[in-house]
């Protein structure tokens, strides 16, 4: 039965490239292929997006979709580069696309405060609005999908931010200015 949806997928896959390859039905194979995951991080959509690096996939993701979603020919191939294969990382519950093996999180500077964006939790958690769409914050008018620095981001960041933040309805979603920039910390 898995290898005839397996067969089923990469056909449609083949059939119609267009398809969006981020289904629960990949996570479901991958989580059968290695059992020990679940429950752990690597059940998430992280295993697969973030960081993002092409077409909302990371490098493991790409690996797996270059190589006909054949979990076990990219075992042991190290996709992230740190020197570790994919199946080390799976087997220590680490994740093989990512060098980070916790939240992304970015620190974005400016003159009243930085802000400590924590990426994974904004893209994948609920209650967040992202539902894990990541055009919903990339897009064109919105933010690039690699983080920059040297940008200001002031006038992408605060309609975006702070409409999410007010339309969330949560009282923890950060309202204030100080809330998100930390003011002990001006440049």
């Amino acid at each position: 039965m898995k290898n005839q949806l397996k067969s089923i997928l990469l056909l449609a896959v083949l059939l119609f490239p267009s398809l969006s390859l981020a289904t629960p039905g990949i996570l479901k194979m991958f989580l059968a292929k290695y059992p020990t995951s679940e429950g752990s991080q690597l059940a998430s959509c992280r295993t697969c997006h973030l960081p993002v690096v092409e077409n909302c996939l990371n490098s493991y993701a790409i690996a797996l979709k270059e190589n006909g979603l054949d979990f076990s020919f990219i075992e042991k191939i190290d996709s992230d580069g740190d020197t570790a294969s994919n199946i080390d990382e799976i087997n220590a519950k680490q994740l093989p696309g990512s060098q980070a093996q916790a939240d992304e999180v970015f620190v974005f500077t400016n003159r009243i405060g930085p802000i400590t964006f924590n990426h994974e939790k904004h893209s994948l958690s609920p209650p967040y609005l992202s539902e894990g769409k990541c055009n919903n914050c990339h897009n064109e008018d919105g933010f690039p999908r690699r983080f920059d620095n040297n940008m200001t981001w002031q006038p992408i960041a605060h309609p975006l931010c702070k409409g999410c933040h007010n339309e969330s309805g949560s009282p923890n979603a950060p309202k204030r200015c100080f809330e998100c920039h930390d003011k002990s910390k001006r440049e």
